[in-house]
């Protein structure tokens, strides 16, 4: 049995291999030339390559769920076309055995994907896209045109641009009391120290007073006249709730982040009273992923044991192109819901792949029946 097994899982690894890599490498020639296009004196041809190349790492975690599904359907597929399938089956292989000796090398491989995602995916991603920027002078920004803004107990803090991990422009420091405007610092650049300091470059500090006068050309007697004063700052310091490490990783796209990156940041935007759904939505979506492989890997053996043997391997590969892209496409379309409309991350995250498990489940048992009819049916002839 274990022979049996150690076949299966050669047939999983060579076919779904193979799948990642056509996949990687049209996704690779495609993201290639979209870089050709914007070659300028700075970012060449070969910075380019490279761009497409780390970018790569990144492809081949976003797509493995569809290669897994594709390459599964192609393995076993082969299989039954040879007939190999049937002997399983003859020689006392039930469909759950089938399936379980199937999901454990797949969930083994999901494993090392896995850790490419936690891992190398964020690394490659951020190195990519800082090159590009540099390359481009481009600024990388948060938050669009209006910047990221931070809250504090007595203060809010705005910053408008993010250059690098190390270096923030146009930033402004509103300081409260009673939450009444009295002071604010502005400058147009700062940069790193340590921790969670930064040094600001040619701050001003322009604060507000207010002071009680009588006006005798009122009835009212007595007046507030405010005071607006400015002075330069020759050596300002500010204490950000954010260091160098925290701006590295909101340049980051929220799939590509860590899990523990990911629970940071959530905190990190409780503590401000800043919506974190996205972020929510990303990291149970990471947990959502075991559950929908076991659901593709549950859709292939109803699709593949309930075929004929005449079925082609372009017909598996068209089957399971448009199972991947639809469930995709719907995986998308509740998360963005969830965020819009504000229904819970997790509900978000998980429903797609429930419904996935859910009509696997359902497609298994009716392929059981009706492998058990025909063999009652058999033995009655």
């Amino acid at each position: 049995m274990k022979k049996i097994e150690w076949y299966l899982a050669q047939q999983l690894v060579l076919h779904i291999g193979l799948v990642m890599m056509v996949v990687l490498i049209i996704l690779g020639f495609s993201e290639f030339m979209n870089q050709v296009t914007n070659l300028r004196e700075d970012y060449t041809l070969g910075r380019a390559a490279i761009f497409s190349l780390l970018k790569m790492v990144v492809f081949a975690y976003e797509v493995f769920p569809i290669a897994l599904l594709i390459g599964t359907l192609l393995a076993l597929g082969g299989l039954a076309n040879r007939a190999e399938l049937t002997v399983l089956r003859v020689t006392g292989w039930s469909v759950k055995r089938l399936y379980w000796a199937v999901i454990k090398v797949v969930l083994v491989m999901w494993l090392l994907m896995a850790l490419v995602g936690e891992f190398l995916a964020p690394i490659s991603e951020s190195y990519a896209t800082q090159m590009r920027a540099e390359s481009l002078n481009r600024s990388l920004s948060l938050g669009g045109r209006e910047g990221f803004w931070l809250k504090e107990p007595d203060q809010v803090i705005q910053i408008e641009r993010v250059v690098s991990p190390t270096q923030l422009r146009n930033i402004t420091l509103y300081q409260l009391e009673d939450d009444q405007l009295v002071s604010w610092i502005q400058a147009p650049s700062a940069y790193f120290i340590d921790e969670n300091t930064w040094q600001l470059e040619q701050a001003w500090l322009q604060t507000l007073t207010w002071q009680r006068v009588d006006d005798l050309s009122l009835e009212i007697g007595t007046v507030s006249r405010m005071n607006w004063s400015q002075t330069p700052l020759e050596d300002a310091r500010l204490q950000l709730p954010v260091d160098a490490d925290l701006i590295q990783k909101l340049q980051l796209d929220p799939r590509y982040m860590r899990l523990d990156e990911l629970q940071r940041y959530i905190q990190f935007l409780a503590d401000n009273n800043l919506d974190a759904h996205v972020y929510q939505l990303a990291y149970w979506q990471k947990w959502s992923v075991p559950i929908t492989v076991m659901a593709m890997i549950a859709l292939v053996l109803p699709l593949v044991l309930g075929s004929t043997r005449s079925v082609s391997m372009g017909q598996r590969i068209f089957v399971g192109s448009l199972i991947g892209l639809g469930f995709y496409l719907l995986n998308q379309f509740v998360g963005n819901m969830s965020v819009v409309y504000q229904f819970p991350a997790l509900l978000g995250a998980f429903l797609p792949s429930i419904l996935l498990l859910l009509i696997a489940l359902w497609a298994l048992r009716r392929v059981r029946l009706e492998k058990g009819a025909s063999r009652k049916l058999a033995l009655g002839a």
